[in-house]
């Protein structure tokens, strides 16, 4: 019998001994042999009924509670301390050695490692959010031919945020600032921004990849680049008369950078190795959408559209990050609907372009 279930017994007696306590303490000796006699045959059956289902109902509470306990418990046992975890003795990403033979570098890379297992709740939201963002990029990654490691770059540019922003501006999973994200596709005004557009952010983080690796000659420095910009990266390397980025003087949080994107592979290819696990029913959920494309003269209020297919404004606009506003403007967009909407999104726009204000 392990302790928690001792606990549990333990609770159970004293469960019995508080109620033969109270009994006593009302100065009252209770007499079941005179309760017996008393009662006719059907009324005693009837109260031991009651009191066995009670008694039920309390272990079944108690039973229920010590689980918990146990699984909590265990949880606890089963990670060590960080002390214990250690750096693998290879590091590849994007199919290029990590040269951690050099001391400098395994120290940088030990940094990144230590200061991302120490925050435990995060590494749990990667992995939680994986499962909604992850497979598609890595259907495009294979589509284009390129390393599925640059997935991870998404982990270290916003831990998988869909709304965020930084200090300077980059916004989005993909962290774009406004000029790179206009020169790949991403359109930006007061009623839109496609910076939050997942999807289109994706294929233009795709391609800046791609083309600064078609310059550099290496994933680490094309990854470097897309941090710091192409423009300072080809400076550093005729400056310094290097192309080995693990041998760069570059910004602070450049030189931080690819650790932390192999940091975040080494974590969520092997979350058990590291002491990271979720039941299934904890991943959240993957994207369940339908993606059209609609042509519009004039704005098309959201709130008519959520309306026409039966979910909520919030919903409407939680899937589509990209609307700044409250209505779609005119021109040609990407809306991302629920699944199996579609049709009833596409019968209800035909008829809102009859109406006399759209036909202008």
């Amino acid at each position: 019998m392990n302790c928690l279930t001792m606990i549990g017994f333990v609770l159970l007696i004293s469960f019995g001994a508080l109620s033969h306590a109270a009994d006593r303490s009302s100065g009252k000796v209770p007499e079941p042999e005179k309760i017996i006699i008393e009662q006719a045959p059907s009324e005693q059956h009837a109260a031991l009924t009651e009191r066995i289902k009670n008694l039920e109902e309390s272990i079944s509470k108690l039973r229920s509670e010590i689980a918990s306990l146990e699984k909590h418990v265990h949880n606890i046992q089963v990670r060590p301390p960080l002390s214990s975890y250690r750096l693998p003795r290879e590091v590849i990403l994007c199919g290029e050695r990590i040269p951690l033979e050099d001391r400098n570098i395994w120290e940088n890379l030990d940094r990144e490692f230590t200061v991302a297992m120490d925050n435990h709740a995060q590494i749990l939201l990667w992995m939680k959010r994986t499962r909604r963002y992850f497979p598609h990029i890595e259907k495009r990654l294979k589509e284009m031919n390129l390393p599925d490691d640059l997935k991870y770059v998404a982990i270290t540019e916003s831990s998988l945020r869909g709304q965020a922003v930084s200090s300077s501006g980059a916004a989005g999973i993909w962290q774009f600032i406004p000029s790179t994200g206009e020169k790949y596709g991403m359109r930006r005004s007061k009623a839109l921004d496609e910076r939050f557009d997942f999807f289109k952010a994706t294929e233009g983080a795709l391609l800046y990849l791609k083309t600064l690796h078609e310059e550099f000659g290496s994933w680490t420095l094309a990854m470097a680049a897309y941090n710091a910009g192409e423009n300072r990266v080809r400076r550093e390397i005729e400056i310094q008369k290097t192309r080995n980025y693990f041998y760069l003087d570059l910004p602070v949080e450049t030189e931080r950078y690819v650790y932390k994107i192999a940091v975040a592979k080494m974590i969520l290819s092997n979350p058990g190795n590291f002491g990271f696990s979720l039941d299934d029913r904890e991943f959240y959920d993957p994207f369940q959408i339908e993606r059209v494309q609609i042509e519009l003269k004039q704005g098309l209020p959201v709130t008519e559209v959520a309306r026409a297919i039966g979910f909520s404004y919030k919903e409407i606009k939680e899937m589509n990050l990209h609307l700044a506003e409250d209505t779609i403007p005119g021109g040609t967009h990407f809306l991302n609907l629920p699944k199996g909407t579609s049709e009833r999104f596409w019968s209800f726009l035909n008829d809102w372009k009859k109406e006399p204000g759209e036909k202008k």
